[in-house]
């Protein structure tokens, strides 16, 4: 990835639905270069989907932290990642390290789903204990980054 791309990259986190024309006025160079750059950092991985951002707030939903230690032994924390994540509420599920194995982050509509969610989260083969908080307002919430 060379600083064409990184200047593509930036363009389209500020606006993913800018046109690539618009893109290629804004960095100087052409639409064709632009549509060639996507492409190939779309066959890469690097550009993974677009998407609207959402103050989920808004709509109610209310932001669960859980944090998943395995069972001692456990064949795999990939197994129980890939179970969380196959939630519907799930935003991310990171492998981490520290004094637990997974840190999730999902999306609820209220307190009564977060309570299913949590409850379903300990029933899942290889968890052996979990922590989750409610996060009470979010001052920051981005997935954008600085190339």
């Amino acid at each position: 990835m060379d600083n064409l791309d990184k200047k593509v990259l930036k363009e389209l986190q500020l606006d993913s639905r800018i046109s690539f024309t618009k893109i290629a006025e804004k960095i100087g160079v052409s639409t064709a270069t632009v549509s060639d750059r996507v492409k190939k950092l779309t066959k890469a991985g690097i550009i993974c989907g677009y998407t609207a951002l959402i103050d989920t707030s808004k709509l109610g939903m209310v932001t669960l932290i859980t944090r998943i230690k395995t069972k001692p032994g456990y064949n795999s924390i990939q197994e129980v990642g890939e179970a969380v994540a196959g939630m519907a509420e799930s935003c991310c599920v990171h492998h981490v390290t520290g004094d637990f194995d997974l840190i999730v982050i999902s999306k609820c509509m209220g307190h009564d789903e977060c309570g299913i969610i949590i409850q379903m989260i300990k029933e899942i083969e290889g968890v052996e204990s979990m922590n989750a908080e409610l996060v009470l307002k979010t001052l920051k919430e981005q997935l954008k980054v600085e190339l």
